[in-house]
């Protein structure tokens, strides 16, 4: 068993904090109550945690060939929620020589509540184990950089195209829950699908968030195409008007590169993606 802290509050703070398991919506939905039961106990069984912490905490080390299998815990000491997205963790021993190191897409740990721990498995490829063997007890993982608390905001949609279908709904739904949570004082630009239409032209659906405490209002917008070795594909600047988001909300809104937009007719658009510079 192995754990890390990452203070992010005063120093000073020493108060411990009772941690109670938080499960994502799925598991919340399918797991048997003896198996929520068990990941309750194991929570409880490891140190206690104080306020104003985050923590990780490795349960198991799994060897299965081609890549190991580490069980951990995220425990969220916070006030308020937190969320990971790219997280660079280490394995290391007793002495803190590093045995693992890879970095990960944490997005779909999910939102943690305060006080609350989420179990999850994590997969370091073979490449990045620098042992022949991680012994059973002398290891413990960690954050390689410490973790920061940034206040996030989670936004919701404000406003469906009437002619969109329920499914079509529930779909950019998904997509906004799985995105990481918006900073507070950001706005965030997603691009929700991209297609190339019959006429030559492409298609973009934009999810544009809000995390400011104000309404936002866009007059001009550029949209550029790009493959991926950067190169351009197509591009424009679209002057827009009646775009506004409200604080905390999510609108969707599409676009369109005419063809005479687009420079290279031939590109896989399925390989490209989409920045936002002229």
């Amino acid at each position: 068993m192995s754990e890390l802290k990452n203070k992010t509050n005063n120093e000073d703070v020493k108060k411990e904090v009772d941690i109670n398991l938080s499960l994502s919506e799925v598991d919340e939905n399918t797991m048997s109550e003896f198996r929520k039961g068990m990941l309750s106990d194991e929570l409880a069984e490891l140190p206690p945690l104080k306020e104003g912490e985050v923590s990780i905490n490795g349960i198991y080390a799994y060897n299965m060939g081609d890549k190991l299998e580490v069980s951990v815990y995220i425990r969220n000491g916070l006030s308020k929620q937190v969320s990971l997205d790219i997280v660079p963790l280490v394995i290391v021993d007793e002495n803190d020589k590093v045995l693992a190191r890879q970095i990960f897409n944490m997005s779909d740990v999910g939102i943690i509540p305060p006080l609350g721990g989420r179990p999850s498995k994590i997969y370091f490829n073979k490449e990045n184990i620098f042992v022949d063997m991680i012994s059973e007890q002398d290891w413990k993982i960690q954050f390689e950089k410490s973790i920061k608390a940034v206040k996030t905001v989670k936004v919701e949609y404000e406003a469906f195209p009437e002619q969109l279908s329920a499914e079509v709904r529930n779909e950019f739904e998904e997509f906004l829950r799985k995105m990481p949570l918006i900073n507070v004082g950001e706005v965030k630009i997603l691009t929700h699908g991209m297609k190339k239409e019959n006429d030559g032209s492409i298609s973009i659906v934009l999810v544009i968030c809000n995390g400011l405490d104000k309404t936002i209002k866009l007059n001009t917008l550029p949209i550029t195409v790009i493959d991926a070795e950067d190169k351009l594909v197509a591009g424009g600047v679209f002057n827009i008007e009646n775009i506004s988001v409200n604080p905390s909300k999510a609108r969707v809104y599409n676009f369109n590169l005419t063809p005479d937009k687009v420079l290279d007719k031939d590109a896989d658009i399925s390989k490209c993606k989409v920045v936002f510079k002229k």
